[in-house]
């Protein structure tokens, strides 16, 4: 993952089985100035759209039929065990936050969302990134040089 100075060329996946907050979602991040959204109705295809696109944030719904979110991000770490990619799931029961949390979510968001919080939410957790792809390369450039 590059280090992106303002976060806004960030590749970003949206998945939901609902149209109407896929549609909602990506609006809001583009308006926001987000270029790289896309986005899928369908859960399972996105181990493969991620090993293509290299995502840096996919927010990711809970509930969804044929495969939920736990079993997606059960299928990433599988399918990409050196790469991971920051997950902001979203459920709307709060008794899941903390299996998902364990499942390997760096966010969770209640449902019904909140558009704003879901835009501070993203930025934070891109900055977050941004951050850490600075320190790893910080060390691996001073491994490289010592």
């Amino acid at each position: 993952m590059p280090t992106l100075p303002d976060g806004l060329s960030a590749r970003i996946l949206v998945v939901d089985d609902q149209q109407t907050n896929v549609r909602l979602i990506e609006y809001m991040l583009r308006r926001a100035g987000y270029e790289a959204v896309t986005s899928t109705l369908d859960p399972q295809r996105v181990v493969a759209l991620h090993l293509q696109n290299r995502y840096d944030l996919i927010i990711l719904d809970l509930q969804m039929p044929r495969m939920n979110g736990f079993e997606v991000m059960t299928a990433l770490k599988a399918a990409d065990a050196g790469d991971r990619v920051a997950i902001l799931v979203m459920s709307a029961d709060p008794s899941q936050m903390l299996p998902a949390m364990e499942g390997g979510a760096a966010s969770f968001l209640s449902k019904p969302f909140v558009l704003a919080e879901v835009l501070l939410r993203v930025q934070a957790m891109l900055e977050t990134v941004a951050s850490l792809e600075l320190v790893a390369h910080g060390v691996r450039g001073a491994a490289a040089h010592g």
